[in-house]
């Protein structure tokens, strides 16, 4: 079997971002959801400014600028920056991509609402982490909000293996949850038809294999305070409802919310 290494622009980046992301049932109308909720949540009108952080191909980016929102976004794939600027070129819409890791953002006092989704949120540890809050606070305007989608710790993950048929061949992955470091580890790999297997490259600064950090509605409610921002309120993402409803008794929240008061 022949194996071919994929960088992580390659692999990680524009194929979950982008092929794999295109192909579930439903993901742009979900767009549409998340952004309204967004609005909602956070009290956002069109011309406001938003920062979108790991913002991938642009597809929540683009909802907002259909909305008439002024939206920058970084992410640090230039594969991801490339698709989201052809996107907005296609559809006559104003947005500024930049290539960059968002732990690098040097914004004062810029923006109304910070967006990070797609659990995006916690791939650097609780250091870094708490810095880029940090920096998150300095670029919003006073009042503006952070709104920020995690993987939570208080959700059970047994360890998965799997497999699901894809155009041209099958995925295989396996996924399992450190209790000790609260960290959501993951790999995987493609077979082509052909009998190609594509793994990812091992990078200097990247784990070839997922590892992200997940945390507690305290732990958020304690970093968000830590770095200037008070704590607003939480949420689940599968309860995506304007305006929002009681949760359901059980329900995971992965979503936080804060806001720079001054």
């Amino acid at each position: 079997m022949k194996v071919i290494e994929k960088s992580w622009n390659e692999f990680w980046a524009y194929y979950w971002r982008v092929e794999d992301r295109h192909r579930i049932p439903g993901i742009f109308e979900w767009d549409k959801k998340i952004v309204n909720f967004i609005e909602y949540v956070c009290g956002l009108k069109p011309p406001a400014r938003i920062l979108d952080l790991a913002c991938g191909g642009g597809d929540q980016a683009k909802v907002f600028a259909q909305k008439g929102y002024s939206v920058v976004g970084i992410d640090i794939a230039p594969s991801l920056i490339d698709f989201a600027q052809v996107q907005f070129a296609r559809e006559g819409l104003k947005g500024d991509f930049i290539v960059g890791d968002m732990r690098d953002i040097d914004y004062e006092g810029e923006f109304d609402a910070c967006v990070i989704l797609s659990g995006s949120f916690g791939f650097f540890g609780d250091v870094d982490d708490q810095k880029l809050l940090v920096s998150i606070r300095n670029s919003l305007k006073k009042g503006g909000r952070v709104f920020i989608m995690f993987y939570s710790a208080s959700e059970k993950v047994d360890h998965r293996k799997g497999w699901r048929e894809i155009d041209d061949g099958w995925e295989l992955g396996d996924g399992w949850f450190e209790a000790e470091t609260s960290i959501k580890c993951g790999a995987s790999f493609i077979i082509r038809k052909d009998g190609t297997m594509i793994v990812p490259k091992k990078e200097p600064g990247y784990n070839a294999n997922e590892r992200i950090r997940c945390y507690t509605i305290p732990e958020m409610r304690a970093m968000l305070g830590n770095a200037g921002l008070e704590y607003s309120a939480s949420y689940s993402d599968r309860h995506l409802e304007v305006p929002p409803k009681p949760l359901p008794k059980g329900a995971i929240r992965r979503i936080v919310v804060g806001e720079r008061k001054v």
